[in-house]
């Protein structure tokens, strides 16, 4: 069997090991327009904050490594459509068969859904977008980003901590709307606006051109504000304009079953090409995370391995540290409860970060009022935890009770983990 993979970000190259390592006797191949492979996007923050000391640094796989493993790789040359019987057409003029293809084509920033070519006005997503930031960054006074979420936020912490102007668009009323209740976030809000960040909330960008002086102009609200850069960072959206044979809904993202099948069974779309079903309310959402690419890859391989298995959904679990704080959410939240089916209820409990701090964090818990099943919980703090964010998504997932979740076993050190008293009482009738 030949399965050809478009696209090698984490969901294509995801796709590839596992089949490979599943049943080394097929053939597979991925396609990547870039000229390398592996490049992480949106990491210009780490160099900025000084994580990463050049883009050579920001590549978590190679295309070396994935031929190591027997895997196929061609760098450099873009699929354009899919042809009759099995074949996809590349930019060289070349036919490719397949017997099973994988779309994971992601997807892309653009400004009012139009691409915005300019020296001046540029996306983080690429090896080359990220370079060419850097090689302007010394004669840069003032930036502006466009678009507050997860990569947005990432980059106005990372420009805030060098000497430049930074102005930060976000188009909602507050940041995060689609992982945070308003509650939660708010004290991130107040630590950007009490930086050196310019935050202009509720603020839509009409327009933004690049001058005759080589700056860009950008006009909102009646008002206008001319930068040295714009970064885009805005919402992202499904790259599947080659893909006109097959099935899409209104967003352009490709239609899919269970198990991830396009309209043409022996093609599967995941990653960010794709809406998926949210465990907690069944609705079909857009989820532009890395773990929604990893899960719907690992997914989409076994069945193409003849193992049938449905995609089970995102509790769409994110978490970050911005401006000295750490938030993390995942599962329900308190402003979706109308979308559950039954009754909800919850908790803001603070919590010890260790048994030897005074520093606490901030928990919102949202649980079944009849079952007492986990449905959501949001974190705050000062104190990084990321593994007690993938506990509690991995509890959500496995539908447990607060109750099961207290009595679970996990790991205690007094210097950085502090029991969850908090969790006491919590869900008793």
């Amino acid at each position: 069997m030949r399965v050809v993979i478009v696209g090698g970000s984490f969901g294509g190259v995801q796709a590839a090991v596992e089949i490979k390592r599943r049943a080394p006797e097929t053939e597979v191949l991925v396609i990547e327009k870039q000229t390398e492979l592996g490049f992480v996007p949106g990491s210009l923050a780490l160099i900025l904050q000084g994580k990463a000391t050049s883009v050579d640094e920001l590549r978590w796989i190679t295309r070396a490594e994935l031929e190591a493993q027997g895997i196929h790789v061609r760098t450099g040359v873009s699929c354009t459509g899919l042809l009759p019987d099995h074949q996809i057409q590349l930019s060289t003029g070349e036919a490719i068969g397949f017997d099973r293809l994988v779309i994971a084509t992601g997807s892309r920033q653009s400004f009012q859904q139009e691409e915005v070519p300019s020296a001046r006005i540029k996306t983080c997503k690429t090896e080359q977008d990220v370079t060419d930031i850097l090689t302007q960054l010394e004669e840069l006074e003032t930036v502006a980003i466009v678009g507050g979420g997860h990569v947005g936020l990432e980059l106005a912490d990372a420009f805030a901590q060098t000497d430049k102007q930074i102005h930060l668009f976000e188009s909602d009323t507050m940041l995060m709307g689609h992982y945070f209740d308003e509650e939660m976030i708010q004290p991130l809000e107040t630590a950007i606006r009490q930086s050196a960040v310019h935050l202009h909330m509720g603020t839509f960008v009409e327009s933004m051109e690049e001058t005759n002086e080589g700056h860009v102009r950008l006009c909102f609200d009646e008002s206008d504000l001319t930068v040295d850069l714009v970064v885009l960072a805005n919402s992202t959206r499904p790259d599947n304009h080659i893909w006109q044979a097959l099935d899409r809904n209104d967003d352009g993202t490709l239609k899919v079953n269970a198990y991830l099948q396009t309209s043409d069974p022996n093609i599967y779309a995941i990653g960010d090409t794709i809406k998926v079903r949210f465990q907690l309310t069944g609705e079909e959402l857009y989820v532009s995370l890395v773990t929604n690419a990893l899960r719907t890859a690992s997914i989409a391989s076994q069945n193409i391995l003849g193992t049938p298995e449905e995609d089970p959904g995102t509790v769409r679990v994110s978490g970050n540290q911005w401006f000295g704080y750490f938030v993390g959410s995942v599962g329900l939240l308190e402003k979706e409860a109308l979308l559950y089916p039954e009754e909800i209820q919850m908790a803001q409990v603070d919590v010890p970060v260790a048994a030897v701090s005074k520093e606490k964090m901030k928990l919102k818990v949202i649980w079944d009022a009849e079952t007492e099943v986990l449905l959501g919980v949001q974190l705050v703090s000062k104190w990084m935890d990321f593994a007690l964010l993938d506990l509690f998504a991995l509890a959500i997932q496995q539908q447990q009770t607060i109750h099961g979740f207290q009595v679970k076993e996990r790991f205690f050190h007094p210097a950085f983990r502090a029991p969850l008293l908090g969790f006491s009482g919590l869900g008793e009738k």
